[in-house]
């Protein structure tokens, strides 16, 4: 099925708003102005729209947003440093395969590579020029990114060369993910999802039964995985992907990212909305929020691999930053 421009606008949200504002405000920026060089500073002089994060272990995090902007920890989120991106087209998903290892994708086909923890980072040639808005690495040389139009590519040389693999039909897919070399999953527009068991050779696609747009995806193992979209709505499959249930929760607002660790997962999204289950997924409960958070989208969720889900962060709109612990979201 063709989407066509008037459907495609109903399925857009908040967040894809400030995407579109990104990229208008991207392109008179001056790059001496917002990319300076390595300068240490704490999170709260991070003012730049965050649109992805990512432990890779209790101590180094990393997270991308708009001008290019890629900042990484080194001491548990206490200090920050800006790494040079080398652009200031925003950049929307970052995955690392270990910490040396990682992938930074956004506007216009943007891939960044590193492989030395982001003290350089280094362009790699896109095999087209639509917007990237989710990558995967699978491994050091492994990786999937995901975007507009049925933008899909894949790279098993690090990077050297990027293959095509995009889809005919006019599809936006927003989240990628795999659980080892074989086993990935893709979520997209108006419910669509795409599961792969030989690594990407050949993909097999279902649909969610209501057709809404699902922008978050974790593989927690080969066979299941969590799914999160519009209108709040959280999905689960227990078989691969072949079927999915529909899990009550009592939010309303889209949800952009979902993340789980052991008994704890939490899924975050617009006008402040956060959600955290402590029984892996059975029941979900609406966090509070302070009434200016409320006046953000939060774009994105990372837990610290290794601890069961006791600590993580929260990011979003204007800098925004939140820690976990546990199945609570800690005020700054």
């Amino acid at each position: 099925m063709r989407v066509n421009n008037s459907q495609r606008r109903r399925w857009h949200t908040a967040w894809l708003a400030a995407f579109v504002a990104a990229v208008a405000a991207a392109g008179g920026a001056s790059y001496a102005a917002m990319d300076t060089g390595p300068a240490t500073f704490g999170r709260d002089q991070i003012k730049e729209d965050l649109y992805a994060a990512q432990f890779v272990n209790e101590q180094q995090a990393w997270l991308v947003g708009t001008f290019g902007s890629i900042f990484h920890t080194a001491d548990g989120g206490t200090t920050w440093e800006r790494q040079q991106s080398g652009t200031l087209l925003p950049l929307f998903a970052v995955d690392f395969s270990d910490d040396q290892h990682g992938w930074a994708v956004g506007k216009i086909g943007t891939i960044l590579r590193t492989t030395d923890g982001g003290r350089k980072w280094v362009s790699q040639k896109s095999p087209g020029e639509k917007h990237f808005l989710s990558v995967k690495a699978v491994t050091a040389n492994v990786a999937w990114a995901v975007g507009d139009w049925g933008f899909r590519a894949s790279t098993d040389d690090g990077g050297a060369t990027w293959q095509d693999r995009s889809l005919e039909e006019d599809v936006l897919m927003y989240g990628v993910d795999f659980t080892d070399a074989d086993h990935g999953m893709i979520v997209g527009e108006v419910g669509k999802v795409w599961t792969t068991t030989d690594g990407g050779r050949t993909w097999a696609q279902t649909q969610m039964p209501n057709k809404k747009s699902l922008f978050g995806v974790q593989m927690i193992d080969a066979q299941r995985a969590w799914a999160v979209g519009l209108d709040a709505e959280v999905w689960h499959t227990t078989d691969g992907g072949q079927t999915w249930v529909q899990v009550k929760t009592p939010a309303t607002q889209a949800l952009y990212s979902v993340a789980f660790d052991g008994d704890l997962g939490w899924a975050v999204g617009d006008s402040g909305t956060v959600l955290v289950t402590s029984d892996r997924g059975a029941t979900w409960r609406l966090l509070p929020v302070p009434l200016d958070l409320k006046l953000f989208w939060i774009h994105a969720v990372s837990l610290v691999p290794g601890t069961s889900g006791n600590r993580g962060m929260l990011v979003g709109a204007n800098g925004l930053m939140r820690w976990t612990h546990h199945d609570q979201m800690l005020q700054n």
